[in-house]
């Protein structure tokens, strides 16, 4: 009985079942009996003497069936022998089934002389087995009625197994799961996507994927072996062959011996894998590093040494590839070590420049070592010792208004900073130019007046952005009409300041229509005695209660209406001013922020102004001032904001892990460090540098930008800025845009790049015949003397052409500039031989005579014309499509010589390449193409201009979904994040990728990443979209308030960010919170249109008669 239950106890199973007895055995050994199990013959010597390792392998799938710690506790190597002998066994037990029909397995054959094959030798394989249904099956008439009670089968009775594919539906999308819970096998469906519910990958948590990136990483991958260069010279013979068997070779494979750990790591120098390219570039960086050293040591004042030495300690300690930023304790570690080499290098500077350029360096990096109070100390002795250092001040002043100094600052105070360095700079520009005048000065006197006119231009921009972040809006907007009225329309009469001010101050508090403003006329018109009247009286509009029924959201939302009412200033007849005393600005209140220009030098000073006043409303710059000022003009506390910012952070989850190739660029940039033409200003389909003006999200009113642009252009006579204003108009009001461009060209009939302006107008609102009239009588008005004087419309007539699908007319226009009198259709070889000819050599001559423009024009032209001249041997499929490489060829040749003469900065060579990458893109929308050489030309052209968001927007678009790596991050990394082309630019574009192909935590370390840097340091607008991101997604949500803190300490003076807490983030909020964030922008001194007790007052007494 006991020993028919210990048979019973035995799983049915084939795999468990003993060898059928054969019925001829030679063999000299004991045979099992059939009837015996396995546990029996185990208990048997001889039994244990012919299978020693049964006991071994019953008691490893019985431990494993027993129950998970066998499961997970394996290591690999165990696992998969534990396979090969799961295998060995089924595969026998299909011997014998197989044996009989004399399909016989010599893999699952036992070797000779081995008791398997003892035993199964004597078999007659033609004998069929009549007791297979009896040993391998077992009927269950009855079934199990412990199911019912459980729920679910025996799982001891069920063999082990393991599910493929970790969880996935097949035919489904891969975010979908299977889980399963529990010994019931109960399961549900997860969706892993962010923001889900599901556990989610485990790449993304935060921890666990920081930890990881810094373990040592273990090679897996097996390296080709090293040749052996020891073997002819030390051994007599030279083998043939090796001795070793297949399993040596895998064991010394899986566990290498230290000679070939040597071999491996010489491979791994040469594969062209990411850590071996890392790992040169590293090595690369030492080498310079050493260089360097050597340099400094043998000549301790060279500060340009210096200088590359300390921004080569970034490369010398990267960030992790798979980590965005570094940790606190690593950056505070690699500053460290930079502010050592500044203070090393300080005592070594000669000249008051280089002196000036290591203390700032030198401020920067200490401050992310000190504490506080050893870093105000800092400031106070550099500041006075260096009091008249420019750049040590400002970051001076980037010190005392963020942080803690910011929190103890109050609007009157930071205000009076900026303006005393404003007079002081203004004095001091008023004694040069004086000097000037008396000695006429040189050229190196006028480069001293142009840098003190940035400078002194800069500091005024700083002064109004301050007060319209304070909420003082109308007396920012009012400053700027003065010192444009000043500027620009100032009498011949008053050139010096004695009686400017008195004359000007009549001009003002006379309430005449000013700049911007309908029918303005300018302080000129007023001086000359012709009186206007004043514009009629305007009433603001007083918005409805909001229907909340939360006292601080209706707060916010009354506040916020009256402010948007308060952009412009008001004028004593407008009604509804009587409780505002600050609507109504007086001389008096702006007189102390004006600067007068002396007249000498209106000329340096007025395409500066232009800029600094459209960075002030938000806009990108017109690139009239030059480079040195467009460097101020970066500086994250006075660069415009960029509403496509919005767009990518407000998107759809189910668009975050979209195939960027399959969808077009992100073309609205709103100026993206790209280099200003007209293809960006009036095109469709294509990058965008100006984005439309709206009155509802713009902080200033849109129709006084305008009439402000228009004013200056008309009355004013600065034609450079044209084009702009024709683009500013088309965009806000595209119907009205050819009236506009008339009267342009009537006031400059001469001016070709109005008319090409005009035609691409027409051409973008679908008026293809008029466009094509355009161009072709503008094309008539240079003679043909100079045909390559209107090179830009031809080029213009040819794109046109192209983008219509007609490449062959787009051919015919090019070689139609060359000759006047071709008119098509079919072009000659001559004609093509004498257009290339006649591009090439003037583009040559152009370029060796420094006429970039010129050169740039002709050569676009030449790329176009091997693009659709050399079609054919380009070897595409589509009609519309042409000869790339040809292209691209011609412009990286010219690309070659703007480098060999130092020019491969200019504005010019980027423009160019603007278009090399316009080219690049039509080629890859219509037709086939190779991705890889895309991303090669698009790599090429940023490591010329890593700042340019077009070429960097382009280059993640080329980039496939498949790819493991991102290549977009380890461009941002190296080349664009990364001194001296880090900019606020270039950390929105990092940001906005992060948001559409990463994560909600890589977008949130983006943000951080960019905050934390000096290029948006104190960048009032990130921080406002960081806390709406926050606040927006669900990871984030619990983060917001800490960010609202955070922000709040950062920039102490933006009203915005005080009033974030009062929208949609007021709900997770306390009132007592809400009160102490209102109470803190009243003891700081912003502006606060509706007192908010009063408010509550008057709200209390409406709920009271609502009740």
């Amino acid at each position: 009985m006991d020993k028919e239950k210990r048979q019973r106890a035995v799983p049915k199973f084939g795999s468990f079942r003993p060898k059928p007895t054969p019925e001829h055995d030679s063999s000299p050994h004991p045979q099992p009996v059939p009837g015996e199990t396995k546990a029996q013959r185990d208990g048997d010597g001889s039994g244990a003497a012919e299978r020693p390792s049964d006991r071994r392998r019953d008691g490893e799938r019985d431990g494993e069936r027993d129950g998970e710690r066998r499961r997970h506790g394996r290591d690999h190597g165990r696992g998969r022998e534990r396979k090969r002998e799961w295998d060995r066994e089924v595969g026998h037990d299909r011997e014998k089934w197989e044996q009989p029909r004399g399909q016989h397995h010599q893999r699952h054959s036992p070797r000779a002389g081995s008791p398997k094959r003892a035993s199964t030798q004597g078999r007659d394989p033609r004998r069929p087995i009549t007791h297979l249904g009896d040993d391998l099956f077992l009927f269950d008439t009855r079934g199990d009625p412990l199911i019912l009670q459980y729920g679910t089968n025996d799982r001891y009775k069920v063999p082990s197994y393991r599910r493929s594919g970790a969880g996935r539906i097949i035919g489904s999308p891969g975010f979908l799961t299977i889980h399963r819970d529990g010994a019931n096998e109960r399961f549900s469906i997860n969706d892993n996507r962010e923001g889900s519910s599901g556990a989610g990958s485990a790449f993304r948590d935060k921890a666990l994927v920081a930890a990881t990136a810094r373990l040592k990483p273990k090679r897996i991958k097996p390296s080709s072996p090293a040749p052996t260069s020891t073997a002819p010279s030390q051994e007599d013979f030279i083998p043939l062959c090796f001795s070793s068997s297949r399993k040596r070779k895998r064991l010394s494979s899986a566990s290498p011996s230290p000679s070939d750990s040597s071999a491996e790591s010489d491979s791994t120098s040469q594969s062209p894998s990411p850590d071996g390219l890392e790992q040169e570039e590293i090595s690369t960086a030492k080498q310079r590093s050493i260089s360097l050293s050597r340099a400094v040591k043998a000549n301790p004042s060279d500060t340009a040494s210096w200088l590359e030495l300390i921004g080569l300690q970034d490369s010398l300690f990267p960030t992790p590839p798979t980590s965005s930023s570094r940790t606190a304790d690593e950056s505070k570690a690699v500053a460290q070590l930079r502010l050592a080499l500044y203070e090393e290098a300080l005592p070594h500077a000669v000249g008051t420049a280089d002196r000036e350029r290591l203390l700032v360096g030198l401020m920067l990096e200490g401050a992310k070592v000190w504490d506080f109070r050893v870093l105000e100390r800092k400031w106070d002795e550099v500041v006075k010792s260096e009091g008249r250092s420019f750049w040590l001040w400002k970051e001076w002043l980037a010190f005392k208004m963020t942080g803690v100094s910011g929190a103890r600052l109050s609007v009157d105070e930071g205000r009076a900073l900026i303006q005393l360095k404003l007079k002081q700079m203004e004095e001091e520009l008023r004694d040069m130019a004086q000097n000037v005048v008396a000695v006429e000065g040189g050229n190196g006197e006028w480069e001293g007046i142009e840098l003190l006119c940035n400078r002194v231009v800069y500091l005024f921009l700083r002064l109004t952005r301050f007060l319209q972040d304070t909420g003082f809006a109308e007396l920012a907007v009012a400053a700027w009409q003065a010192v444009l009225e000043m500027t620009f329309s100032r009498p011949a009469d008053y050139g010096s300041t004695d009686s400017a001010p008195e004359a000007f101050a009549d001009f003002w508090e006379s309430e005449v229509a000013r700049i911007g403003e309908d029918g303005a006329k300018g302080w000129q018109h007023f001086a000359m005695g012709r009186m206007d009247d004043p514009p009629e009286a305007k009433r603001d509009s007083l918005g409805d209660m909001p229907p909340t029924a939360e006292p601080f959201k209706a707060w916010a939302a009354i506040e916020r209406q009256r402010a948007e009412n308060a952009r412009m200033p008001a004028r004593t007849l407008d009604h509804g001013t009587e409780d505002d005393p600050f609507r109504v600005v007086l001389f008096s209140d702006i007189k102390d922020i004006l600067v007068w220009f002396p007249s000498i030098i209106l000329s340096l000073v007025k395409p500066k102004l232009v800029d600094a006043f459209l960075v002030f409303c938000g806009l990108p710059t017109a690139s009239l001032s030059g480079e040195g000022f467009a460097d101020l003009l970066g500086d994250p506390f006075v660069t415009p904001r960029e509403e496509a910012l919005d767009l990518d952070l407000n998107r759809p989850e189910t668009e975050v892990f979209s195939d960027l190739s399959r969808r077009a660029p992100q073309f609205e940039q709103q100026g993206g460090n790209m280099a200003i033409s007209q293809e960006i200003l009036f095109g469709t389909g294509w990058f965008r540098y100006l984005g439309h003006l709206s009155s509802a999200t713009s902080r200033v009113d849109s129709a006084w930008v305008i009439g402000t642009l228009k004013y200056l252009v008309h009355s004013c006579r600065v034609e450079e800025l044209a084009e702009y204003y024709l683009a500013m108009a088309w965009l806000n009001e595209p119907a009205g845009a050819r009236k506009i461009a008339k009267a342009l060209l009537r006031e400059h009939s001469s001016n070709i790049k109005l008319y090409n302006a005009y035609a691409l107008v027409e051409w973008a609102n679908q008026n293809v015949e008029i466009s094509n009239k355009v161009l072709s009588s503008a094309t008539g008005l240079v003679p043909a003397s100079n045909l390559s004087g209107n090179q830009l419309l031809w080029n213009t007539w040819a794109w046109i052409h192209l983008e219509a699908g007609d490449k062959s007319m787009a051919l015919v226009r090019l070689c139609t500039s060359v000759d006047r009198s071709f008119d098509g259709p079919s072009v000659s070889r001559a004609l093509l031989l004498k257009a290339r000819s006649h591009f090439c050599s003037t583009r040559d001559y152009a370029l060796s005579s420094l006429q970039l423009e010129k050169a740039t024009q002709h050569a676009e032209s030449l790329a176009l014309l091997e693009y659709l001249a050399s079609g054919e041997a380009s070897g595409t499929t589509s009609k519309t499509q042409g000869n790339i490489i040809a292209a691209l060829s011609s412009i990286l040749a010219f690309s070659q010589g703007l480098k060999s003469r130092n020019l491969s900065q200019s504005p010019h060579h980027e423009r160019l390449l603007q278009s090399a990458a316009r080219l690049l893109y039509y080629h890859a929308t219509h037709g086939p193409y190779k991705p890889i050489y895309v991303r090669e030309q698009l790599l090429e052209i940023i490591n010329l201009f890593p700042s340019n968001v077009m070429f960097l927007e382009l280059y993640a678009w080329s980039q496939s979904s498949l790819r493991i790596d991102d290549p977009v991050r380890d461009v941002l990394r190296t080349k664009s994040l990364v001194e001296p082309h880090d900019s606020i630019h270039t950390r929105r574009f990092a940001i906005r990728h992060e948001a559409r192909v990463g994560t909600v935590h890589s977008t949130r370390a983006a943000f951080e990443a960019a905050l934390n840097s000096d290029a948006c340091r104190g960048s009032v607008e990130l921080w406002i979209r960081y806390i709406r991101f926050s606040y927006s997604t669900r990871e984030l949500k619990s983060r917001a308030k800490d960010v609202l803190c955070r922000a709040m300490a950062a920039c102490p003076w933006a009203k915005e960010i005080y009033m974030e807490a009062f929208g949609e983030l007021a709900g997770a909020m306390s009132p007592s919170e809400l009160s102490a964030v209102f109470n803190t922008m009243t003891a700081k001194g912003l502006r606060v249109h509706v007192d908010f007790e009063e408010f509550m007052h008057g709200w209390k007494n409406r709920e009271g008669k609502t009740k």
